[in-house]
């Protein structure tokens, strides 16, 4: 690394690969799979993920300047470490590939309806295949601006929503009969919280990055706020059986509020894509990070510079396999699971190990 990543970075980092693509749809998934009670859905997940961002952090921070990659030989062994590194890079890809096609089709459907997606995707990926070889510092930075603008638009959104929404749909709150239907709606949104399984890539420096817990867990809670806040003024807007036929619910959303006392604001759907990209441009990024960095790991050999030229080739290759945006979607949705349980047995292998280790040591 050339420099020092800031906790602020790292913190920033974590929310623009995780709040990228999956909130564009996240009002009609969350509605969908919990009604009016997917507020406790996704405060169960957000409570969920604070506890495993901890984890990964406090990994990060105990193996001090080194990637689950070095640290995981250490405790694994070469070879499961290298296993359970590959399994890393194929998901991260796969999220690389998908989200630049689902992004590059919403981009087609909602604005350059006559454009080929190939030509969407390649001049995208090349946006994407820059920041990639300039490396994590300047990716850090950009997410550093871009996450902030973010967070503030995202402060408009609920802002106008607020005032035109109403309080009855989003009503009843809860209903303790409906329990299972709240926790069955939890697997519909565990998209929207993954990504912060790229702090596993990012090596931390102990006297730098003294703070980074603090960092991590805050911004998992903001993350979980700004979910929560999202989805219930969506609705109250539309009402839950409107939202779950809308398409990019959220965009949608958004296009149908029209602020009147705010000329240069009225179609607030415009000024919502530009940040939103912004966003998606750094999620994809740090996915691509993912999978150059573990791979330039096992395959020391090859130049970075050629692994991420193959890696985005390939990227665009595959993010046209799927025929429909839905297609992608369904790609998606199957390697959030594999995402969640290849995260669950890692943390918890590694934490076992360690603790066990540390026992032996003792006796």
């Amino acid at each position: 690394m050339d420099r020092i990543i800031t906790n602020r970075q790292i913190s920033l980092m974590v929310y623009c690969i995780t709040v990228g693509y999956g909130i564009i749809d996240l009002p009609s998934d969350a509605a969908e799979g919990s009604g009016t009670g997917a507020w406790f859905s996704l405060l169960t997940l957000a409570i969920i993920f604070v506890g495993i961002i901890c984890l990964i952090t406090y990994l990060q921070y105990i193996f001090e300047g080194r990637t689950l990659y070095e640290y995981g030989q250490v405790i694994l062994g070469k070879f499961t470490a290298h296993i359970i590194v590959s399994i890393y890079i194929i998901y991260f890809f796969i999220n690389f590939s998908m989200i630049g096609r689902l992004y590059t089709s919403s981009i087609g459907i909602i604005f350059l309806v006559n454009t080929p997606t190939l030509a969407i995707i390649i001049l995208f990926y090349i946006v994407v295949l820059y920041a990639l070889i300039k490396g994590i510092n300047t990716i850090s930075r950009l997410c550093e601006l871009y996450g902030i603008l973010n967070i503030v638009g995202f402060l408009f959104i609920n802002l106008f929503f607020i005032m035109k929404g109403k309080f009855v749909h989003i009503q009843p709150l809860f209903v303790s009969q409906d329990l299972s239907i709240y926790f069955k709606g939890i697997f519909k949104n565990v998209f929207a919280f993954l990504g912060l399984e790229i702090l596993f890539t990012i090596p931390f420096n102990k006297k730098d990055n003294e703070k980074v817990l603090r960092y991590t867990t805050f911004i998992m809670i903001v993350i979980g706020i700004l979910y929560i806040s999202i989805v219930e003024s969506t609705i109250s807007v539309t009402g839950v059986d409107i939202i779950v036929n809308y398409e990019l619910s959220l965009f949608n959303v958004i296009r149908a509020v029209d602020t009147y006392y705010l000329e240069f604001l009225r179609r607030f759907d415009g000024i919502f894509m530009i940040y939103w990209s912004m966003n998606i441009v750094c999620a994809v990024c740090l996915w691509g990070y993912g999978v150059v960095t573990f791979t330039s790991k096992i395959a020391k050999n090859i130049n970075y510079k050629y692994i991420t030229v193959a890696t985005t080739i390939v990227a665009v290759i595959v993010g046209l396999i799927p025929k429909t945006k839905n297609q992608a979607e369904e790609i998606i949705k199957y390697n959030s699971y594999l995402g969640v349980i290849l995260n669950i047995v890692v943390i918890t292998s590694l934490l076992i190990i360690i603790r066990v280790k540390k026992d032996v040591k003792k006796i």
